[in-house]
């Protein structure tokens, strides 16, 4: 949702019925982990379809800021104290695995996706986080990853602290995928607005109830964020949900880097020439389950960006982002043949592109070092069960707190909830006076609703639904419409 700066190169494919359902690979979702899949199994001689509810790439794929680079954060201290400095090594190359992977391509198949090398920056804006700073400059020095101490970024920002790398890039992820589809067309399937309802197991066949009917696979590729399905997996149990907001505005002049700050609250850089140059800022990030004023959020973020760079928003959007209790992303199988992608954790275009390669490897019986490390089904160690404590209580917290008390302070008048012969129902009321009224409870795990203001949508805190004014779903995990047929005796 929102008015996101790649939305503009979405286009809409021909939309043939599906005529063959009886396949070897289903894949669930197209962003760019579904995509980058379908692209690495498209010379397999596998029977391959994709399906995508809605556009291709019109997901979190276009929501996301597009920076392709393995310095995340405080990633490689965080993973050496929650694992040991094997995985976090073992991850970092990960990363660069993938970046290798997207310039390759883009290289090989002369790609025009505003693909453009530059450095890398974390920094700290508060001298208490300085320590965190110098950790992940230790640890990438013993990985044998050259990087620089700096105490301002290239710009005038607060900073009094910096990690500087090379060898980063930002791209714009819709023209990419867009250029993928381009190279599978004669040998992948692909079909938009089909959504994925029901997945059950037959004969060794999955059979997936979709709103086209039936389809028969061998294997199924989930890579729609967030698994539509609670079982097999849990997932909704092993990961919890950030929500971050984003804006972008002309500039005079682009400048070549890209910058996260560290800490609390975490602001990100970066820049993008579409003809005329642009800043992309983010930042406001919080977990779902402590906040749920998102209006409110997206304010602040535009004030900080007006007091930063004087600047008024041109674009403005929200992204999920779903997060798992390890740090490591979801990827692999969950069950025989039936295999997942999501919680990348902030940085989707690294993992998405991995995730493919990964999956592929998976079906091709083919070796790859890092499915043990994403695997679905890796050993639970002690500090793992400690922040899956932690995600669990959060997500009941966010549960409960959506039943006890709806009516926030921040509602106005023209969102309301009632209660009819013990069911709960949302009502929002346009600029018209037109009454919107829809069932006030998600389908996916029976979590109440929040409507947001901001994109004017009815949004699950708990797992991230989301839902048009009149009860059509149109973000999962969520499969399902909240409308509302008889809405005589509701008001």
């Amino acid at each position: 949702m929102g008015n996101s700066i790649w939305k503009k190169n979405i286009r809409q494919l021909e939309n043939d019925k599906i005529d063959e359902k009886n396949i070897d690979v289903l894949i669930i979702g197209g962003g760019l982990s579904g995509i980058s899949t379908a692209f690495e199994l498209r010379n397999s001689n596998l029977n391959i379809c994709l399906i995508e509810s809605n556009n291709i790439g019109s997901g979190a794929t276009s929501l996301t800021t597009g920076k392709v680079t393995y310095l995340q954060n405080t990633i490689y201290t965080d993973l050496e104290k929650v694992h040991n400095f094997d995985i976090s090594k073992k991850y970092l190359e990960s990363q660069l695995y993938a970046s290798k992977i997207l310039k390759d391509n883009i290289k090989k198949y002369n790609i025009n996706c505003d693909y453009i090398q530059n450095d890398s920056y974390i920094f700290s804006y508060k001298q208490e986080d300085k320590y965190k700073i110098d950790g992940e400059y230790n640890i990438l020095k013993k990985m044998n990853i050259k990087s620089q101490i700096v105490n301002k970024l290239p710009i005038q920002f607060p900073c009094n602290y910096a990690l500087k790398v090379s060898d980063t890039a930002v791209f714009n992820p819709v023209k990419y995928i867009n250029s993928l589809i381009d190279i599978i067309k004669n040998k992948v399937k692909i079909y938009e607005h089909v959504r994925a309802l029901k997945l059950t197991k037959e004969n060794g066949y999955y059979i997936v109830n979709t709103t086209s009917g039936n389809i028969k696979a061998k294997y199924v590729v989930v890579s729609t964020q967030y698994p539509f399905f609670v079982i097999p997996g849990l997932i909704p149990f092993k990961t919890h949900i950030e929500k971050s907001h984003v804006v972008a505005s002309k500039i005079p002049k682009t400048k070549t880097f890209n910058a996260i700050s560290i800490g609390k609250q975490t602001y990100s850089i970066r820049y993008y020439n579409d003809k005329e140059p642009y800043i992309i800022f983010a930042g406001e990030s919080y977990k779902m389950s402590n906040h749920i004023d998102y209006e409110q959020r997206q304010k602040e973020l535009e004030i900080k960006f007006k007091e930063l760079f004087n600047l008024n928003p041109e674009y403005r959007w929200s992204i999920h982002d779903i997060t798992s209790n390890d740090l490591l992303p979801i990827i692999g199988e969950v069950s025989d043949n039936l295999i997942v992608s999501t919680a990348f954790n902030k940085w989707g275009m690294t993992n998405s592109i991995l995730s493919g390669k990964i999956i592929s490897d998976i079906i091709l019986k083919n070796d790859n070092k890092y499915i043990s490390l994403f695997n679905p089904k890796r050993k639970i160690t002690i500090k793992r069960t400690i922040n899956f404590v932690v995600d669990t209580f959060s997500a009941g917290k966010i549960f409960l707190l959506t039943k006890l008390n709806k009516n926030k302070s921040f509602y106005n008048d023209k969102v309301k909830f009632v209660n009819i012969g013990g069911k709960s129902y949302g009502i929002y009321i346009d600029n018209k006076k037109n009454k919107h009224i829809v069932r006030n409870l998600c389908p996916h795990m029976k979590c109440s609703l929040v409507f947001n203001f901001m994109d004017k949508t009815w949004d699950c805190p708990c797992h991230g639904s989301r839902y048009d004014i009149d009860g059509n779903v149109i973000k999962g995990p969520s499969s399902f419409d909240i409308k509302v047929d008889n809405k005589n005796n509701i008001n």
